[in-house]
C-alpha cells in the first residue's frame, strides 16, 4: 500500500471512528441550515445524469444533510467535515459530474476534506476560491478534466497533507506556491506541465521538507544544469519517486539518490536514461520497487543489484539487453533469489535457452515476452509454487509445453507466438486459478476438448488462435464451468458448425472466431450475448444467411486488463468479411457506437439504410465486394471520425454525395468497380488536402476533367482514376503532390492478395487495427492489396479514359513514384525528356496513346525498372541501350528500330536476319498465314502491367471456386465445342475505347441470379484440366484439339525454348494421362511481356465474374 492510500485510510478512519462515538452516545447529528444551504447550491450548479446526488433535497426526509450521500459531519461541532464526491472508475461503470463547482463551498467553514475526483468538468479552469478553503488538509482533483493554470491560491492551503492534481491537463506558470505547503506528505502533479521550462523544479521539490511521496509523470520534465542543481536534502523523508514518461537522464536521478537510503520506490521508466545503471543503487538498502523499463541502458544487470536484499520488483523491459540469458542472471543471486517478486525483461534481445528460474522461489510474476530465447523448457525450471502470472510469449521456444501444475495460484499464462508443438496435455486443466489462457499462434496439435478445461472455473480469457493443426472439439451439450470475457479462436479448426457452449458465455465482449472453416448461418443464440459483446469476427468461414437483428453493447474492453484483446474504448466491432452472407443490413441500425465495419466480400445487397447518421465514432468501413445498390447515402457525410471508406465492386450509383466533404479525417477513399457518374469533385482536393492516402476512383463511369485542386492532395500516395471517361489533360501542377515527390524506402510491405489467402489467421486482430481487406490497385496486371506500410508505395494510374495533350514534364518531378500507367488514353506529344528522373520506378506504361518522337534515353538509366510498355504509339527512331524488355514493349511502333523488335535495324546497324519461329515438329520457318490471321491475339490482347504467369494460376482458382459453388457445369455439350471467337484489336481508337466502356456500362454483378458462366470447349475430366480448355478457346483453337506446342508458339504465347506442352488431343485424354502435378500449369510457363488480355473474352463467356478479377486482367 502506497503512502498516499495509508493517508486517506488513516484520515478516514478517524473520522469513522468520531462519528461512531457519535452514534454510540446517542447524539443526534443535525448539519447547520447555512452549509445545507450552500450544499444545495453546489448541487444545482452541477449536472448529475447519473442521480449520484439525489438523496441532497429539501423535503422533509432530507434534511439532514450529513447523512446525504458524500457528505461527513464533525460528532461535535456538526459542521461538515469531508465531502467526498468522488466518481466511480470505468471498470465500476463511469458516472462522472458536470457542470461547475459554486463558491458556495466557501460557506463550509470546517472543511478539511475535499475530493472531486473522477468527475468531468469539461477542461474548466480549477477556481481560484479553493485555495480559500484553509483549513483542507486532503486535496483530490485528479481524472477530473480540469484545465488551464494551477491557481496560485494554492499557497494558502499550509495544512494540506495530501495533494493530488494529477491527470487532468493543467499547467503552472510557477511553483511558487509549493514553497508553503510545510505539511505536504503526497504531492501528484502527473500531467501538469511547466510554462517556463527553465524552471528550477528540483529547487522547489527540494524545500519540501516533509515529501514521502512525489508523482509527476507524463509533463515533458527535462534535466536541469548541472550548475543549477540545488543541494540534496539528505533528511528529506522522500520514500515513494515516480518521475516515468518524462525526459530526464541520469543525472537528474542520482540527484535523487541522495535522500539518504530512504527511498523505497523509483519508477524512471519512460525516460532518456543511457549507459550503465548507476552504482549509487547500491546504497539504497531499503529500496523494494525499481522501473527502469524503456530506456537504453547499457551493460547488462550489475552486480551490486544481487546484493539489494530488499528489492521485490525488477522491471528492465525494453532496455537494449542483448546477452544471454543465463550471463545477465548469474548477478541476481544471493539474498535476491529468495526475496524477489516481481521480474520483467521482456522486449529485448536476450537470447539463449532457459535457466532455471525455481531458484528464485518467490517468484510471483515472471515476464520474458519478445526475445530471442529459443530451445526445450527442461522439467523443473519453472518449479515456483508462488508464481501468479507468467509471459514468455513471443520467442522461439519449442517441444511440449511444460507441466506448470507445481505453480497452483498461476492465474495469468501467456505462451502465445512461439514454437510450442505435441499435443496440449490435459493437466493444463488442472491450473484451477487460471484467468488468462494464451496459447495462440504456436504448432500445437491434436485435440482439444472439455477435459482441459472443464475445471477451469475462474478463466476469462482464452486465446488458442492460428494453431492450424489443433481442433477445438467440445461437445454440443457441454456447459462450461467458467464466464468468459474474451475468445480468441480463430483459425483453430472449430467448424463446420458453431461451437454451442458459447451460447453459456454470457459475459463475452469479444470473440474471434474467424478461419474456421464454419459452415453453418449465424446462431439465433448469438442475439442473447450481443448485451454484452463489443468486438466480433467471424470473417473468412462459409456463413450463409441473413444476419440476425442484434443489438451490440455499448461497453468497452479495456485492454490493460487483456493483453491480447484491442482496445475497444472508440466503439463496436464488427467483421464478417470473406463469407456467404445474405439480405440487407438494417440489423446496423441497432448499433450506434460502431468503431469498424467489416463487411466485404459477401452476399449482402439493397440500400444502404440512413442510420449511418448517428455512427460518429466509426472509423473503419468496407462494403467491398457485394451487391450494393442505390446511391451512397447522404448521411456519410456525418461520419465525422471516418478514415477508411471502401465501397469499391458493388453497383452504387449516382455521383460522389457532396456532404462526405465534412469527412475530413479521410485517408482511404475506394470507391472502385461501380457506377458512380458526375466529375470528380472539386472538394476532394480542398478538404482532403492534408489527410487523404488513397484516393481510387477507377472503373466507374465519372467524366470531365481532373480537376486541378487533386494537386493540393499533399499525402496522396496512389491515385487511380483507371477506367472511366475522364477527359481534358494531365493537371501541370501534379508536382505538387508531394508525397509523389520523396524517394520510397525498400517496398516490402505491399502483399498480394493470393499471399494472404495462403496465410490464414495469420493474425487475428489485423482488421480491428484498421487494416480490413486493403485497397486493391492492378501491379504489373496482378490485382494487389495493399495490407500495411502505405508510406512504402507511389502510384498514378489514369489508363483508359480519354486524357488528351502532352504529357507534362512536370510529372518528372515525382521522383517518389514506384508505379506510373497513362495507358489506352489519347495523349499526343514527346515522352518527357526528364523521365529518367523518376529513379524510383518499376512500372511504366504508356501504350494505345498517339506519343511520337523518340524514346528518352534517360529511360534505359531507370535501374529499377521491371516493367516497360510504350507499344501502340507513333514512337520512332532507335531504343536506347539498357531497356531489356522484349519485343512486346513496343510493338505497334513500325518506326522504331534496333533491339529486339525482330527483322529491323537502324541505319548503319550490320544486316540482321529474322528470328524464327519454331513448330511442333523442330524445324524452322516462317509463321504461316493461318497463323498470320491470329495476329490480333498477340497484338491487340495486352494485359495491363505484365500479368505473365498469375493468369493461369487465376483462372484455375477462379473456376474451382465456380465449380464448388455450382454455377459451372461440369460436361458442356459437344455442341459448345464448335464456335469461333471474334474480336476486334484494340488500338487505342475512340472507337474502340467506346464500345468498351459501353459494354461495362450493361455489366452484371458477380451475384446476379441469372449471371452463369457459358460452357467451355471440351468435357472437364478434372478441374485441373477446365482453364486449359479456357485457353484454348481464347487462342482461337475450336475444335479443342490443337492445343499443341507450335498452336500457342505461333500465337506469341510462350517461349518455345523454355517450355513444352503436351500434343496430345484435350478433347479424347483420358483422366489417366492428365498432368499431375498440383499446378495445372506446370508445364506451360508464360514469360514475361508475351501473355495476351483475356478480358473481353471473359466479360462475354463469363459474365458474373466479379468486375475486380475481370479488370484485374486489363
Amino acid at each position: 500500500m502506497s503512502i498516499k492510500d495509508k493517508i486517506f485510510h488513516l484520515y478516514f478512519l478517524v473520522l469513522l471512528l468520531s462519528f461512531s462515538t457519535s452514534l454510540a452516545s446517542g447524539n443526534t447529528i443535525r448539519c447547520l441550515d447555512s452549509e445545507r444551504r450552500a450544499l444545495l447550491e453546489l448541487r444545482n450548479e452541477l449536472v448529475d445524469e447519473y442521480g449520484r446526488l439525489s438523496s441532497w433535497g429539501t423535503g422533509e426526509n432530507k434534511r439532514e444533510c450529513c447523512e446525504w450521500r458524500g457528505v461527513y459531519c464533525h460528532n461535535r461541532t456538526n459542521h461538515v467535515a469531508r465531502l467526498s464526491l468522488r466518481g466511480p472508475s470505468q471498470s465500476d461503470g463511469y458516472a462522472p459530474l458536470q457542470g461547475a463547482i459554486s463558491p458556495s463551498l466557501l460557506e463550509l467553514k470546517r472543511l478539511t476534506y475535499l475530493d472531486l475526483s473522477l468527475n468531468d468538468f469539461e477542461s474548466s479552469s480549477i477556481p481560484e476560491f479553493i485555495g480559500s478553503l484553509d483549513e483542507l488538509r486532503y486535496l483530490n482533483l485528479s481524472n477530473a478534466n480540469f484545465g488551464g493554470t494551477v491557481p496560485q491560491s494554492f499557497g494558502n492551503l499550509s495544512k494540506l497533507v495530501y495533494l493530488d492534481l494529477g491527470y487532468n491537463f493543467l499547467f503552472s506558470e510557477s511553483l511558487g506556491w509549493l514553497i508553503h505547503l510545510r505539511l505536504l506528505e503526497s504531492l501528484d502533479l502527473s500531467r501538469v506541465f511547466l510554462v517556463d521550462e527553465t524552471t528550477n523544479w528540483l529547487r522547489e521539490i527540494s524545500g519540501l521538507s516533509s515529501i514521502k511521496e512525489l508523482h509527476w509523470r507524463y509533463a515533458d520534465l527535462k534535466d536541469l544544469l548541472p550548475s543549477s542543481l540545488p543541494t540534496a536534502n539528505a533528511s528529506n523523508p522522500l520514500a515513494i519517486l515516480d518521475l516515468s514518461r518524462n525526459h530526464l537522464s541520469f543525472s537528474t536521478l542520482h540527484w535523487f539518490l541522495h535522500f539518504n537510503g530512504s527511498l523505497t520506490f523509483i519508477d524512471f521508466s519512460v525516460n532518456n536514461l543511457s549507459g550503465p545503471i548507476l552504482s549509487a543503487f547500491e546504497s539504497l538498502r531499503s529500496l523494494e520497487h525499481l522501473d527502469l523499463s524503456r530506456n537504453a541502458l547499457e551493460g547488462g544487470i550489475p552486480k551490486f543489484l544481487g546484493n539489494m536484499s530488499s528489492l521485490l520488483y525488477l522491471n528492465l523491459q525494453r532496455t537494449h539487453l542483448t546477452a544471454q540469458l543465463s550471463e545477465l542472471m548469474m548477478n541476481l543471486t544471493g539474498s535476491l533469489e529468495k526475496n524477489l517478486q516481481y521480474l520483467d525483461l521482456s522486449y529485448n534481445s536476450i537470447n539463449g535457452s532457459l535457466i532455471d528460474f525455481s531458484r528464485f522461489s518467490s517468484l510471483t510474476q515472471l515476464a520474458l515476452r519478445s526475445n530471442r530465447l529459443n530451445g526445450f523448457i527442461e522439467k523443473g525450471y519453472l518449479n515456483l509454487p508462488l508464481l501468479i502470472a507468467l509471459d514468455m510469449s513471443s520467442n522461439n521456444f519449442t517441444g511440449a509445453i511444460a507441466d506448470l501444475t507445481t505453480s497452483p495460484y498461476l492465474e495469468v499464462l501467456f505462451l502465445n507466438n512461439n514454437m510450442f508443438n505435441g499435443p496440449l496435455a490435459e493437466s493444463i486443466g488442472r491450473l484451477a486459478q487460471l484467468k488468462v489462457l494464451c496459447l495462440g499462434s504456436n504448432q500445437l496439435q491434436g485435440v482439444v476438448t472439455e477435459a482441459h478445461l472443464s475445471n477451469l472455473s475462474r478463466l476469462q480469457l482464452l486465446e488458442l488462435s492460428s494453431n492450424s493443426q489443433l481442433t477445438l472439439n467440445c461437445s454440443p451439450d457441454w456447459v462450461p464451468a467458467f464466464q468468459l470475457v474474451a475468445a480468441s479462436l480463430s483459425g483453430c479448426n472449430i467448424g463446420p458448425r458453431f461451437p454451442e457452449w458459447l451460447r453459456f458465455q454470457t459475459k463475452l465482449m469479444f470473440l474471434d472466431i474467424s478461419f474456421n472453416q464454419i459452415t453453418d448461418s449465424i446462431p439465433t443464440w448469438l442475439g442473447d450475448l450481443a448485451s454484452k459483446l463489443v468486438y466480433l469476427n467471424v470473417s473468412s468461414n462459409q456463413i450463409y444467411g441473413l444476419f440476425p437483428n442484434i443489438t451490440f453493447s455499448t461497453a468497452t474492453i479495456n485492454s490493460d486488463s487483456y493483453a491480447l484483446v484491442p482496445d475497444t474504448e472508440g466503439g463496436s466491432v464488427l467483421d464478417l468479411s470473406r463469407n456467404r452472407i445474405i439480405g440487407p443490413v438494417y440489423f446496423l441500425c441497432l448499433t450506434s457506437t460502431w468503431r469498424l465495419l467489416d463487411l466485404s466480400n459477401n452476399r449482402f445487397f439493397g440500400q444502404l439504410p440512413e442510420c449511418f447518421a448517428n455512427y460518429s465514432s466509426l472509423q473503419f468501413l468496407s462494403l467491398a465486394n457485394n451487391g450494393f445498390t442505390g446511391k451512397i447515402p447522404e448521411s456519410f457525410g456525418l461520419l465525422s471520425s471516418l478514415s477508411w471508406l471502401n465501397l469499391r465492386n458493388n453497383t452504387f450509383s449516382g455521383r460522389i454525395p457532396s456532404s462526405m466533404r465534412n469527412c475530413q479525417s479521410l485517408e482511404v477513399i475506394d470507391l472502385g468497380d461501380n457506377r458512380l457518374t458526375g466529375e470528380i469533385p472539386a472538394w476532394i482536393g480542398t478538404q482532403f488536402s492534408i489527410s487523404l492516402l488513397v484516393l481510387s476512383l477507377r472503373s466507374n463511369a465519372f467524366y470531365g476533367d481532373i480537376p486541378s485542386s487533386i494537386c493540393s492532395l499533399e499525402r496522396i500516395q496512389v491515385l487511380a482514376l483507371s477506367s472511366n471517361n475522364i477527359s481534358g489533360v494531365i493537371p501541370n501542377c501534379i508536382h505538387f503532390l508531394k508525397a509523389m515527390a520523396k524517394r520510397p524506402t525498400p517496398f516490402t510491405l505491399l502483399y498480394l492478395t493470393e499471399m494472404a489467402r495462403q496465410n490464414p489467421g495469420e493474425d487475428a486482430f489485423s482488421a480491428y487495427r484498421g487494416l480490413l481487406d486493403g485497397v486493391y490497385f492492378l501491379w504489373k496486371g496482378q490485382e494487389v492489396e495493399f495490407v500495411n506500410g502505405l508510406t512504402l508505395v507511389s502510384l498514378i494510374d489514369l489508363s483508359d479514359n480519354d486524357l488528351g495533350g502532352i504529357i507534362p514534364s512536370e510529372i518528372t518531378e515525382l521522383t517518389g513514384l514506384i508505379g506510373l500507367n497513362l495507358a489506352r488514353n489519347n495523349l499526343t506529344g514527346y515522352i518527357p525528356q526528364h523521365i529518367g528522373h523518376l529513379r524510383s520506378l518499376d512500372i511504366l506504361d504508356l501504350s494505345g496513346n498517339h506519343l511520337s518522337g523518340g524514346i528518352p534515353p534517360g529511360i534505359g538509366n531507370l535501374s529499377l525498372l521491371g516493367f516497360l510498355n510504350l507499344s501502340y504509339n507513333n514512337l520512332s527512331g532507335r531504343i536506347p541501350p539498357g531497356l531489356n524488355f522484349d519485343e512486346s514493349s513496343y510493338i505497334g511502333n513500325s518506326l522504331l528500330c534496333g533491339r529486339p523488335i525482330l527483322g529491323t535495324s537502324c541505319p548503319g546497324d550490320r544486316e540482321t536476319h529474322r528470328h524464327p519461329s519454331f513448330i511442333d515438329d523442330g524445324k524452322k520457318g516462317s509463321v504461316s498465314q493461318e497463323h498470320e490471321e491470329d495476329s490480333f491475339i498477340s497484338r491487340g490482347f495486352y494485359i495491363s502491367l505484365g500479368l505473365g504467369g498469375s493468369t493461369i494460376s487465376w483462372l484455375n482458382e477462379y473456376l474451382s471456386n465456380q465449380q464448388n459453388s455450382m454455377q459451372l457445369p461440369l460436361t458442356p455439350s459437344e455442341k459448345d465445342c464448335d464456335h469461333s471467337i471474334t474480336r476486334s484489336c484494340h488500338s487505342g481508337t475512340n472507337s474502340t475505347r467506346a464500345q468498351r466502356k459501353e459494354s461495362r456500362k450493361t455489366k452484371l454483378k458477380p451475384y446476379s441470379p441469372v449471371a452463369r458462366p457459358a460452357p467451355v470447349c471440351r468435357k472437364w475430366r478434372s478441374m485441373a484440366d477446365v482453364p486449359r480448355a479456357i485457353l484454348a478457346e481464347h487462342l482461337g483453337i475450336s475444335r479443342c484439339d490443337e492445343f499443341s506446342q507450335y498452336s500457342l508458339a505461333s500465337r506469341g504465347m510462350i517461349s518455345t525454348q523454355k517450355s513444352y506442352i503436351p500434343s496430345y488431343r484435350y478433347s479424347g485424354v483420358s483422366p489417366e494421362k492428365l498432368p499431375t502435378s498440383s499446378n495445372p500449369y506446370s508445364c506451360l510457363q508464360i514469360t514475361k511481356g508475351t501473355t495476351r488480355r483475356l478480358s473481353s473474352f471473359l466479360e462475354d463467356r463469363h459474365p458474373d465474374l466479379p468486375i475486380s478479377r475481370r479488370n484485374h486482367l486489363m
